[in-house]
């Protein structure tokens, strides 16, 4: 009886001191396995704090952009998206090398115009010129004429019908009547006159090499009243040349040697343009 006691609590024993054993190991595991989660929460807890952060700040800067809508819906302005202010900037671009070409064409057919404003006033001198000689012409009887059927043989009125030759566009017959006027005399009071005219003539017929050698020719005379007239053509005729640089310099010759000229202010004009 004594020895089973005895066996039942030495079994006891064992059963207590194993209990100790078994709950001393499992305790770290308990330990562990709060750690883990302990640290996986952690984990989860900064993703989420971070995640927040993202999200306020995203909401942060939507809300900026909304109140700066808000201040440009109340200044009546439309916000504009980057592609449309990209396609917005290159249509300007382009819009202004538009105008920029359309500037220049117009500049150069007011400068066509200007051109053609001078040789109409040319052709109403030449006008006035021919109402003087009516006004001064011989009463004498003409002289036979050898040359052109056209010419009378008085020198005034060869001149006249040499002029209205050039009124009526009829050029290469202007210059034969003028060229045999020079033959005639060279000295007269008018020949200075009618190698202007013969100068105009070739301009008429877009021969501008020729007309300047005419209008060159017309310094020659010391006396003349059409040096002023003819540098102004001489300008003009190296400008229809495409030459900017010699029309500049015969235009400022105009202004340098004839002061007191009419022309003073229209080679002014062409300077302006050229330069």
């Amino acid at each position: 009886m004594n020895s089973i006691k005895v066996f039942y609590v030495f079994f006891l024993l064992i059963l207590g001191l194993f209990f100790i054993v078994s709950c001393g190991t499992m305790r770290p595991e308990i330990d562990t396995e709060e750690g883990f989660m302990d640290e996986v929460e952690g984990q989860n807890q900064s993703e989420i704090d971070e995640l927040f952060g993202i999200i306020n700040e995203s909401e942060q800067q939507q809300d900026e952009s909304s109140g700066d809508d808000e201040v440009l819906q109340l200044l009546g302005i439309e916000k504009q998206q980057p592609e449309q202010a990209g396609v917005q900037e290159t249509s300007h671009g382009q819009q202004d090398d538009q105008l920029q070409g359309e500037i220049q064409r117009l500049e150069q057919e007011l400068s066509n115009k200007e051109a053609e404003i001078t040789d109409l006033k040319s052709d109403v001198m030449a006008k006035d010129e021919e109402i003087g000689i009516l006004e001064t012409s011989s009463t004498t009887a003409p002289e036979p004429s050898q040359g052109n059927a056209d010419m009378t043989g008085n020198y005034r009125e060869d001149y006249q019908l040499a002029l209205q030759s050039y009124y009526n566009r009829n050029y290469k017959t202007a210059i034969q009547m003028f060229d045999e006027l020079l033959a005639v005399n060279s000295s007269h009071s008018l020949s200075d006159n009618c190698r202007y005219w013969i100068g105009e003539s070739y301009y008429g017929l877009g021969n501008y090499n020729q007309a300047i050698i005419e209008f060159t020719k017309v310094s020659s005379f010391s006396k003349s009243n059409k040096m002023d007239d003819a540098q102004l053509k001489l300008g003009l005729c190296f400008w229809r040349l495409g030459d900017s640089e010699r029309a500049a310099q015969e235009f400022e010759r105009l202004i340098s040697d004839y002061p007191e000229s009419e022309y003073i202010e229209k080679a002014q004009q062409f300077l302006a343009k050229i330069q």
